[in-house]
């Protein structure tokens, strides 16, 4: 995954569903991630939320999980525009 989880962790690992759904988070994560640009983070990104949204009217996920989602979204976007200014 990224550089923030240098230990080798998996910020989606404690997310509990099907491996087709953690495969388009993962890819939904590491297209933020590779963004070029801060618009690509930001397009990157709202189309990773509106993914989490899907999962989130389809109750596929607990509500703890669903908010973990949006947190790791959101921070990988902060991180990688952070990235992109300096």
């Amino acid at each position: 995954m990224s550089g923030r989880y240098g230990n080798g962790s998996d910020p989606l690992a404690a997310i509990s569903t099907s491996p087709e759904v953690l495969a388009t988070l993962r890819l939904h994560l590491r297209t933020i991630e590779q963004s070029a640009d801060t618009l690509q983070v930001h397009l990157a990104s709202e189309r990773a939320q509106g993914f989490v949204e899907a999962l989130e009217v389809l109750k596929v996920l607990k509500p703890a999980e669903l908010e973990s989602l949006y947190l790791i979204m959101d921070d990988a976007a902060q991180a990688r525009v952070t990235a992109l200014l300096l």
